[in-house]
Order: C-alpha cells, then sequence, then structure tokens
C-alpha cells in the first residue's frame, strides 16, 4: 500500500492533470534522470486510468496505453481562437511525475468539444472528426495580435506568399553559425535574441519541409507559427510502446492535419525519453539547422498570455538558447556522399540514422553543402541498443572527441560552467568523467585531477530564486531537481550556483555548458555546449568501474543533441593572461551572451528549488 506521501503525490498528480492552465503557468515534461521516477511512472498511468474507466476497482484496473485525460484550457480570443480543450495522452503523462505542472496539448486535439462548439454553430447535429477548422480558426488573419506583436495571418495568406511569384531572397542569415538566446517579452530586444517567427521566418520566407524534434509541443501554437498547409511537417517525438504509438498514430491520422507525419524513435529497453531539440528547415536554397534548448511551446520562446484587447500582460517568464546555421544547397544539385561531410555533418547524420526518420530526410540533408561547419562540432547521446554501435562518439565519448577534433584538449587546467534546468542524481564518479570528457580526453580512466570538483560551477535556482521570479513558483515545473537527490551525502553541494538571470525575472530552461582553459603549453582555449542534455548520467551517459580497474558499458537513457562552438582563436590570442589563469567568462562575448550572472551565488543556507514540495497547490 502506498505511503501518505505517496498518495499526497497521486492526488497532487490527479489535480494537476484537471486542472486549468494557470496565466503564467510554464508547463514542460521532466527529464527524468534517474531510476526512481520508475514508480511515479507506474503510479502516473494507473491514476489516468481512474478518470477514465472511474467504475473499476483497483484490482480490476489495466493502464491502457491508448487511454487519454481530457482538460479544459481557456485561452482569450486575441490568440485566434476563443478556447481550446486539449487532450493529454498517456504518452505524455507516462512521462511526467507527479507535481508536475499541466501538459499544452500534444495532437489529441478535444475533438468532441470542438465539434460540441461547431454543432451550436451550425445548430445541426453532425459528426466531424477533423480539427482542421479549429486549426484555421487560430490562424485567421484579422485586427487581433499574437503576443510577439505579430498580426495572425490566415492559410490563405500564407499560400498566396509561399506561392507569388515575386523574387525572394536567399534567405540566408547565419552562414557561419550563430547561438541566439530566446526572445522574452517585455525585456529590451537585442541582436542576440530571436522569436520563433524568426527562426522559421515565417510567413514570407516558411520552409518548405520542417523536421521537428522536441519533448513536448504544443501543436495549435506550432501550427499557428508554423501552418501545415504550407509547410510539410515531420514531428520527432518520444512514445514508449507500440501501443502508445498506436494510439498517438490513430489520433493524428483521425485529425486530417494536412502535410504532417508523426515519427518515433527507437524506445526499446531502458530509454526514458526523447528529449532531444532538433529542428531541420529545408528551404529551396538552404537548410537551416537549428538546436535549441527549448521546447515547441510558447513559455520557451518569450511568448505569453494576451488580454482580451491582444495585448500581453505579462512578461515572459522563461529563457532558453540555440544554435542556429545556414547551410546553401549543393551547386551540383545531386545528394552527396556523408564521407564528405564535415564532422559536424556526419554526426548529424549518425544522430539521424540512429532516430530512423528515413532515407527521404537524410537524402535532403545530403543535398546541402556543409563546408561552413567546418568550425564546430555536432554532440549527441544516443541511448539503449544503439548506443552500442556508437559508443566511441555518442554521449560523454563524443563529447570528448568533439573536444579533440576541434584541437581544445591537451590541457593543463580547465574550468567548467553548466547551467541546467534538471539535475539528475549527481556524484562524483559522473562528474569525474565529464571533467574528463570535457578535456578532449578519450581514455578510459577517471579525470587525473584530484580536486576537479573546485573547477566545476553547476547554476541551478535557489527557493527564493523562483519565488521572486515573475512566473513565480507556477513556472518551477519545469525546472527539477529531488530533495532525496540534493541531500544524498554524494551530492556535489559545494559546486552549486544560484542560477538569476541577466535579465530580470527570467527563469531558464537553458542547458549549457562553458568550457575555459589552458593548453600545456599555454594556449588559452574557451568553448561552449548548447542543446538539450541536462546535468544527468540519463542525458550523457555513464560507465561503471569494474572490479579489474576497466570501465563497462556506456549506459546512455536520453536521446539528445547540441552544438560545440569555440571561442574564435583570434579572440582568443588578444588575451594578456598570468601563468596558470584561465580565460574568465567574459572572453565568450561575441560568441555567446553568457544569460546568467556569474561567478554566481553559493548556495550557503539557501536550498534548491524542489519543484515537486515547492510548485503550489492547485
Amino acid at each position: 500500500m502506498a505511503s501518505g506521501s505517496d498518495d499526497e503525490d497521486l492526488q497532487r498528480a490527479i489535480d494537476m492533470s484537471l486542472a486549468q492552465e494557470r496565466p503564467a503557468q510554464c508547463s514542460d515534461a521532466v527529464d527524468r534522470a534517474d531510476s526512481s521516477y520508475d514508480e511515479d511512472l507506474r503510479r502516473a498511468i494507473a491514476m489516468s486510468m481512474d478518470e477514465i474507466n472511474p467504475g473499476q476497482t483497483s484490482g480490476d484496473r489495466k493502464a491502457s496505453p491508448t487511454s487519454s485525460i481530457i482538460r479544459g484550457e481557456e485561452f482569450s480570443s486575441s490568440e485566434g481562437y476563443a478556447s481550446k480543450t486539449s487532450s493529454t495522452s498517456l504518452a505524455q503523462l507516462a512521462q511526467r511525475t507527479p507535481g508536475s505542472p499541466p501538459l499544452s496539448g500534444l495532437l489529441g486535439l478535444d475533438r468532441r468539444a470542438m465539434e460540441q462548439e461547431r454543432l451550436a454553430r451550425l445548430g445541426k447535429r453532425k459528426r466531424s472528426t477533423s480539427p482542421q477548422h479549429a486549426i484555421k480558426m487560430s490562424t485567421v488573419a484579422s485586427s487581433s495580435k499574437t503576443t510577439t506583436g505579430e498580426p495572425l495571418r490566415s492559410f490563405h495568406t500564407t499560400n498566396h506568399l509561399r506561392h507569388s511569384s515575386q523574387p525572394q531572397s536567399t534567405g540566408i542569415q547565419y552562414p557561419n553559425g550563430v547561438i541566439k538566446r530566446t526572445w522574452a517579452h517585455k525585456h529590451p530586444r537585442s541582436s542576440n535574441d530571436i522569436t520563433i517567427s524568426e527562426v522559421f521566418q515565417a510567413p514570407t520566407a516558411a520552409p518548405n519541409i520542417a523536421v521537428l524534434s522536441s519533448f513536448q509541443c504544443d501543436d495549435r501554437w506550432v501550427f499557428s507559427r508554423l501552418p501545415p498547409e504550407s509547410t510539410k511537417q515531420i514531428w520527432i517525438m518520444s512514445a514508449k510502446g507500440e501501443d502508445v504509438q498506436a494510439k498517438l498514430l490513430a489520433e493524428a491520422t483521425d485529425c486530417r492535419i494536412p502535410n504532417f507525419k508523426l515519427h518515433f524513435p527507437p524506445m526499446e529497453g531502458n530509454v526514458s525519453n526523447m528529449h532531444s531539440k532538433l529542428m531541420l528547415l529545408f528551404h529551396d536554397t538552404y537548410l537551416r539547422v537549428v538546436v535549441p534548448t527549448a521546447n515547441m511551446i510558447k513559455t520557451d520562446w518569450g511568448e505569453t498570455n494576451a488580454d482580451a484587447n491582444g495585448e500581453a500582460w505579462q512578461a515572459g517568464v522563461m529563457e532558453n538558447s540555440m544554435f542556429l546555421i545556414d547551410l546553401p544547397r549543393r551547386h551540383d544539385g545531386q545528394v552527396g556522399k556523408k564521407e564528405e561531410l564535415t564532422a559536424f555533418g556526419k554526426e548529424l547524420l549518425d544522430f539521424l540514422e540512429a532516430l530512423k526518420v528515413g532515407k527521404n530526410v537524410t537524402d535532403g540533408v545530403l543535398k546541402f553543402d556543409f563546408s561552413a561547419s567546418k568550425n564546430v562540432e555536432f554532440v549527441h547521446s544516443i541511448p539503449g541498443r544503439q548506443t552500442a554501435q556508437f559508443s566511441d562518439h555518442t554521449g560523454l565519448p563524443g563529447l570528448a572527441n568533439a573536444v579533440r577534433r576541434l584541437g581544445l584538449h591537451d590541457l593543463r587546467i580547465l574550468e567548467l560552467d553548466y547551467a541546467a534546468s534538471s539535475l539528475g542524481a549527481i556524484k562524483p564518479a559522473f562528474l569525474s568523467q565529464l571533467y574528463t570528457s570535457a578535456s578532449g580526453q578519450t581514455s578510459q580512466s577517471p579525470s587525473s585531477s584530484e580536486d576537479f570538483m573546485s573547477h566545476i560551477r553547476i547554476y541551478f535556482p535557489t527557493l527564493s530564486t523562483v519565488k521572486e521570479s515573475t512566473g513565480g513558483p507556477n513556472c518551477g515545473g519545469i525546472i527539477t531537481l529531488a530533495r532525496s537527490f540534493y541531500e544524498a551525502p554524494t551530492f556535489p553541494k559545494q559546486c552549486m550556483r544560484d542560477y538569476k538571470s541577466t535579465r530580470s525575472g527570467l527563469l531558464s530552461h537553458n542547458k549549457l555548458l562553458f568550457a575555459r582553459g589552458r593548453k600545456k603549453d599555454g594556449t588559452p582555449v574557451a568553448w561552449c555546449y548548447v542543446g538539450s542534455a541536462n546535468l544527468s548520467e540519463a542525458a550523457w551517459g555513464s560507465r561503471s568501474l569494474l572490479k579489474n580497474g576497466s570501465w563497462g558499458k556506456m549506459n546512455i537513457r536520453n536521446w539528445e543533441c547540441g552544438v560545440i562552438v569555440p571561442v574564435p582563436a583570434g579572440v582568443l590570442g588578444k588575451l594578456e593572461l598570468k601563468d596558470g589563469e584561465v580565460p574568465s567568462m567574459s572572453v565568450f562575448e561575441g560568441t555567446v551572451e553568457v544569460p546568467f550572472v556569474y561567478p554566481g551565488e553559493e548556495y550557503g543556507r539557501k536550498v534548491p528549488w524542489y519543484y515537486r514540495e515547492h510548485m503550489p497547490p492547485e
């Protein structure tokens, strides 16, 4: 029988799954970084059945992965539709733990509620399962504005613009790659931030095809920014089990969304999450590759709810970062060869092949010139049975190899600053492996530096920082750390620093690793990782030390990806450093804007944000 605390968690999860979304609320699914969440997963599945089959006894109840919980969500008419009711599928619920906030829609558009609205308008009792009318409502061009201040557009307008005979520019904006931060409403704009519409270049230069990988997607919001009528879309999503996948595929088919396809990567065995964030935006003359830390939900991209007049009354509550690069189409128009790609291109192709996205996507990528990506590296984590095939260049070994290819290894000293939105059950052994890999060491031995933890700072918000943020504790569910992890005697509390954004009031969903060091010959090095990987063994993988002194097999549980961008040698060459000094964090200026206050305030007597305890009651 469950303990009292378990009962409380169960009740909270039930309440939150059915509750209306608060205006300030952030929604995201948890990066489950430890197997202790498996019991929460089982309970979440079980409790979902309480809502779907209330007449069943606990003894009769079975966790059917094809079930869903219906939850109402009200939105202002200024967002393009008066209201929506989304269906939270069990695939989403199964990746959440008690205490997580309500989710946005995933594809489970509530066709029953939409049908009732349609019947009320038409005065007829006639069934229709197509959500196209509701989706079109969300993008009808009118005097209303989105929270970005951009007028909403109809699909018809978009199609007119897309197929206009007027000449289009090449559209290439980032030929050598760049790191941007997400725009945040009511915060001053700068050349370093970018909106989702600017990423999509919509509506005037929207991509022909978009391959989108995300842990969580708000379908209506995405379609309002990138209509499927004008852009063919392939969504790579997390769904563990053939029954769950069949359920979601049936929903997508039933919805009759045009130009839309779902794809599920391999999730067998101990694989926990498809957590990677990736966009492949195919244009006529170039391919835009985007690797964000953000999910495909509006709060992650700085947008907030609007009032009845279309004005966003609340400032942005969350910040993220991303890498973007625009790669021109090959001059010969042919499908290139993988072996001719840069290391960035090869690792991207390996990742796509491991995801099993299909030959159409991989051949499409090979039609573009990756030459400009030679100075950056694509880093991935490929979990489960696939790990063995890629074991020497995925997870932490992949990080080490990328550092070596960029010539950033052979170090005498290294400083690491890691900003994460989720922390697992971190132990010194894992941090040692991370430090070793970030140093570019590919050997099986752990870090040779006995005091390596004094060179690592982990940025994660304290309870007080979350409480004082713009969105407050309602946004804390996107930031996850369990008390049991933090209070374990092995947790590196001495490494913890309070994450405070340089944009006051914003909380962070960033996953950023800043590395600064000196080579043995005195040459300074500095680079930044931006991607989906939080600080956990699930994300990066780990090896156990065997009795014979060697390391065991790599164990990775999440799909992840990211990019390493080095600070240019020309910038580093101008530094005047004393013996034993490393570049300061200001060295990243011009390469990436550090979004948090550094070196960061040590925790002292402060406690971290425990989302399961500190989320406000419904």
